[in-house]
């Protein structure tokens, strides 16, 4: 394989997973909100370009939602940001006092309901994104609000030790990196975000969920959507830091390949729990969807809209600028325009 020719559609997905993205309207009501609660900062240009790359995804992740439902993805995607950015923004370097100090505070946010005083511009979006959800599911979907609840605690939990895997290591081991980056990538609160929004009257019973296949099925995409999220940011990891906790990095050391080697290993990996992954979604859609009196097309349109996930993420990560460069080794990244340039820019002011 030439480095030239290393190309995402080495990953099969299905064609029947792609979907279009919605409209864009939804983001500047969501930047209003991020600046009146101070993630965002007024008329920085920025800020401008990041809230556009952070909240574009939920346009991706949910091509059908309304109005209402894109709103609710893009706060999950700004909380998820703001947070994360103070660690792997460098911004706390290696404090660990710090570190579990916000950690603590973000759980508390969750797992009681309150912020302090001096609260951060991330807790105050995670507050706002706690009560909004638990105010939609209301007494009905308690237990919808409750694993949304816990999958966000799982993901706070997640950044400190994904940050460790790093430290004192010249490399990794691939199963031990996938099993802190299926939760630390956050896609599991997406996963349940989306019966939200796909089943506004909760028609569905909500066992439904807990059953082990779906489980499953959440965490094999959540891999999909990781390892193509790590794909598409090798370049940019590589710039900025060496990219220590990248597969396409590691796995070099690790097994003594080039970067084609690497990728074909990866690719071959995801091709594998794709064929599982459509084996489980069959026999778990043979199990409920005849038997009970749900409403079916709710049911169908949250199972499907789980893989289609895997598939909006490649899409979304071959067009934003985040990701894109003129000597990006994948072919579908790879861009000279005029965008690439302004933010290049505006980093180095």
């Amino acid at each position: 394989m030439d480095f030239k020719e290393l190309s995402l559609k080495d990953i099969k997905l299905p064609n029947c997973w792609e979907t279009k993205p919605n409209k864009t309207e939804y983001m500047e009501f969501v930047y209003q909100e991020a600046i009146e609660m101070e993630v965002w900062r007024k008329d920085n240009e920025i800020d401008i370009l990041t809230h556009h790359h952070v909240t574009d995804l939920s346009r991706f992740f949910w091509p059908n939602a309304d109005f209402e439902g894109l709103v609710l993805g893009a706060e999950l995607m700004v909380w998820f940001f703001s947070f994360d950015d103070l660690f792997d923004g460098g911004f706390i370097d290696e404090n660990e006092n710090e570190q579990f100090r916000l950690v603590n505070r973000m759980n508390n946010v969750f797992l009681e309901g309150i912020i302090e005083n001096d609260s951060t511009g991330a807790e105050r979006m995670g507050y706002h994104l706690r009560n909004k959800v638990k105010l939609i599911c209301g007494e009905k979907r308690l237990s919808t609000f409750l694993r949304f609840n816990s999958s966000c605690i799982q993901w706070i939990d997640s950044i400190i030790p994904f940050i460790k895997l790093k430290r004192n290591q010249r490399t990794l081991d691939f199963n031990l990196y996938l099993h802190h980056r299926k939760y630390n990538i956050g896609a599991i609160p997406c996963f349940i975000i989306s019966e939200i929004i796909l089943d506004p009257m909760s028609t569905i019973d909500s066992f439904i969920w807990s059953d082990s296949r779906w489980i499953k099925m959440n965490e094999i995409i959540s891999e999909i959507i990781a390892l193509v999220n790590d794909c598409a940011s090798y370049e940019k990891e590589i710039k900025e830091n060496g990219a220590p906790l990248n597969p396409l990095k590691f796995i070099q050391i690790e097994k003594n390949f080039n970067l084609p080697e690497a990728f074909e290993y990866i690719s071959n990996y995801l091709n594998v729990i794709i064929k599982q992954y459509i084996e489980l979604e069959s026999s778990f859609i043979k199990s409920y969807n005849n038997n009970n009196n749900n409403n079916n097309s709710n049911f169908i349109s949250i199972v499907n809209h789980l893989h289609n996930m895997s598939f909006a993420n490649v899409t979304w990560s071959t067009q934003t600028p985040r990701y894109l460069s003129q000597t990006q080794p994948f072919i579908e990244l790879r861009r000279n325009t005029k965008i690439i340039t302004k933010i290049c820019n505006l980093k180095n002011k």
